[in-house]
C-alpha cells in the first residue's frame, strides 16, 4: 500500500507538511485566534496556558496542592481551561446551581466510569433517582440510627484511651475514616466493617475509593481518555469492584435470610429499608447502589475529613478549643447536656455548631470545581462576561469559601465566632456555604455526616488532648478530588479537668 503511494507520486515531504500545518491550524491555531480575537470571552484573565489546554489545571492536580492554587488564582484570575471557567460571585453561584438545574452536569463526571445518583448528567434520572430514596436521608430519619451513632462512638473513645495508655502516635485522619467507616456500615448494613478495631482497611475498600475519585479527578481534565478508560473498565475490572461486591454481598445475604419488611436487625437499617421498599416495588436494584453505594463511597471520606479538620483547627488554636470546652463542660453542669450527647442537644449548643461550620468553611472537603455546562441561549452572569452555550463553568468552594466579600477580611482564619455575629447586608454566609456542594445537586448524604459530627466531637474534646507529632508544620493536605489532611498526634487524657466527670 504505502508502496502504490509513492509510485504515484502521493507523497512527498512538502505535502506532508502542508497536511501536518492544515491538522495544527484546524485544531490548535485557528481555536486560539478565535479565542484572543472573537471570542466574548477573551477578555477573561487566566493563566495563558489556560487558552489553549487544560494542562496547566491537570499540572497544578498533579502537584496535589490545587485547592490552594484556586484560592491564589481568585486573587486575579478565573480563566482555568480554553473552555472552563471559575465563578465564586455570589450571584453567579446562585445562578449556576439554581435548583431548576439549567446548567447541567459537565462531562467531567464520566470520568467516574459508571452512572449512579452522583455522576449521572441527566437531570430527570438525578431527580428520579433521588426522589426514590430521598426520605432516608432527612434528618428525622438519621436521628433514629443515634444508637448506632453512640456505639461506634463508645468504640472511638475506647480506642483512644488506649492510645493514650500505650502512649501511641496515630494518624487522626486515617482513624477517623475509620470512625466514618464504621458509622457508616452499622447503619446501612447492621454490621460495622471492623476499621477501629484492627485500625486499618479490613475489606480494601478505602483504597478503592481514593483510586476511583482520583481517577475522576484527573480523568475530568482529559475527557478524550476517558472512552479507552471506559474500555479498560469493562475489560479487566474498576477500581469500585470490591464496594460492589461487598454491598451485593450484603444485599443477597439479608434479602435471602429474610425478605422485605420482615428483614429482622437491631433497628431499621437503610439495607432494609431499601428492601421494603424493592418488596413495595417503589425502587429497583440501581437504587440500592444509590443509596448504599453513596454512602459508603462519599460519606466516609467527607466525614472523616472534616472531623480530621476540625480536630486540627481546634487543637492547634487553644483558645477556640477552651471555648468549645468551656460551652460543654457548663452545660453537663447544668444537666442540659448527657453523655454521650444527643443529636437533640447537641444541635442547640451554638459554639459547637458555629465550630462545625467553620471547620466546613476552611475546610470543604472537595477541593475542584464543581462544573455545569452554560444552557441553550448563553447567560451574562455578574461579571459582565457573556458566556456562550456549551462553556464549562463551575464553582470550587475553596476560592469561595475563602473569598473576603463573603466571609469578610479574615477569612483565611479559623474563627468560629464570625458565625455567632450578626453580618452586614447582603449576608450570603450561609447561602455561600458549599461544602456539601449547591442546588438540585447538594449531596443526599448531608445529614448522616453532620449528625456523625456533631455527635463524636464533643466526646473526643471533652476526654482527650491531643499533641501534634510536628510543632512548626503539624499538618499538610492532599488534593485530587477530596482534600485529604495528614497529620500524626500522641493522644492524651484531658489534663484540665476531672476526667473522671465525663468519662
Amino acid at each position: 500500500m504505502l508502496d502504490n503511494i509513492f509510485n504515484l507520486g502521493l507523497y512527498n515531504p512538502s505535502t506532508a507538511v502542508l497536511c501536518l500545518g492544515a491538522i495544527i491550524s484546524v485544531t490548535w491555531l485557528l481555536p486560539f485566534l478565535y479565542d484572543i480575537l472573537f471570542s466574548p470571552l477573551r477578555n477573561v484573565p487566566g493563566p495563558i496556558w489556560t487558552r489553549f489546554t487544560n494542562l496547566w489545571e491537570f499540572y497544578i492536580l498533579l502537584k496535589g496542592n490545587s485547592h490552594e492554587e484556586y484560592i491564589h488564582l481568585h486573587e486575579r484570575y478565573v480563566r482555568v481551561g480554553p473552555n472552563r471557567y471559575s465563578v465564586i460571585e455570589p450571584r453567579d453561584v446562585k445562578m449556576v446551581y439554581d435548583f431548576g438545574g439549567a446548567f447541567l452536569k459537565s462531562e467531567y463526571y464520566d470520568g467516574q466510569g459508571t452512572a449512579n445518583i452522583f455522576s449521572t448528567r441527566d437531570n430527570e434520572d438525578h431527580k428520579d433517582r433521588r426522589r426514590k430514596i430521598a426520605s432516608l436521608y432527612t434528618m428525622t430519619a438519621m436521628v433514629g440510627y443515634e444508637d448506632a451513632v453512640d456505639r461506634m462512638t463508645a468504640l472511638c473513645i475506647e480506642k483512644m484511651r488506649h492510645f493514650a495508655t500505650v502512649k501511641h502516635l496515630i494518624s487522626v485522619p486515617d482513624f477517623m475514616q475509620y470512625y466514618a467507616f464504621d458509622v457508616i456500615g452499622e447503619i446501612t448494613f447492621d454490621q460495622n466493617f471492623g476499621m477501629m478495631e484492627n485500625m486499618g482497611d479490613t475489606q480494601g475498600i478505602i483504597k478503592e475509593i481514593h483510586a476511583t475519585n482520583g481517577t475522576m479527578a484527573h480523568l475530568g481534565l482529559l475527557p478524550e481518555l476517558q472512552s479507552p478508560y471506559g474500555l479498560w473498565l469493562k475489560i479487566f475490572g474498576g477500581a469500585a469492584g470490591r464496594l460492589n461486591t461487598y454491598i451485593w454481598s450484603q444485599y443477597w445475604k439479608h434479602r435471602n435470610a429474610n425478605s422485605g419488611a420482615k428483614m429482622k436487625s437491631q433497628y431499621d437499617t437503610f439495607l432494609r429499608k431499601i428492601l421494603s421498599m424493592e418488596a413495595a416495588h417503589k425502587v429497583d436494584q440501581k437504587h440500592v447502589l444509590d443509596g448504599c453505594g453513596s454512602n459508603i463511597g462519599a460519606g466516609s471520606d467527607t466525614t472523616g475529613i472534616t472531623l480530621s479538620a476540625a480536630l486540627y483547627y481546634l487543637y492547634s488554636n487553644p483558645d477556640k478549643l477552651a471555648n468549645l470546652r468551656r460551652e460543654i463542660d457548663t452545660l453537663a453542669d447544668e444537666g442540659l447536656i448527657s453523655n454521650p450527647v444527643t443529636y437533640g442537644q447537641a444541635k442547640d449548643m451554638p459554639y459547637l455548631n458555629a465550630v462545625i461550620k467553620e471547620t466546613l468553611r476552611m475546610h470543604p472537603a472537595v477541593g475542584t470545581i464543581l462544573a455545569r455546562v452554560v444552557p441553550k441561549g448563553g447567560v451574562t452572569l455578574a461579571s459582565g462576561y457573556y458566556f456562550p452555550e456549551g462553556t464549562r463553568v463551575g464553582t470550587n468552594a475553596w476560592p469561595l469559601h475563602y473569598s473576603k466579600d463573603v466571609y469578610g477580611t479574615d477569612a483565611e482564619k479559623y474563627r468560629p465566632e464570625r458565625w455567632l455575629e450578626e453580618a452586614t447586608q447582603p449576608d450570603f454566609r450561609d447561602s455561600m456555604m458549599f461544602a456539601f456542594g449547591g442546588g438540585s445537586r447538594t449531596c443526599i448524604g448531608k445529614n448522616i455526616s453532620l449528625l456523625e459530627i456533631t455527635k463524636v466531637l464533643p466526646q473526643i474534646v471533652r476526654n482527650f488532648d491531643l499533641r501534634f507529632e510536628q510543632e512548626k508544620e503539624p499538618w499538610s493536605n492532599y488534593c485530587a478530588w477530596f482534600v485529604y489532611p495528614r497529620y500524626k498526634c500522641w493522644v492524651e487524657s484531658r489534663k484540665d479537668q476531672d476526667v473522671e466527670r465525663v468519662a
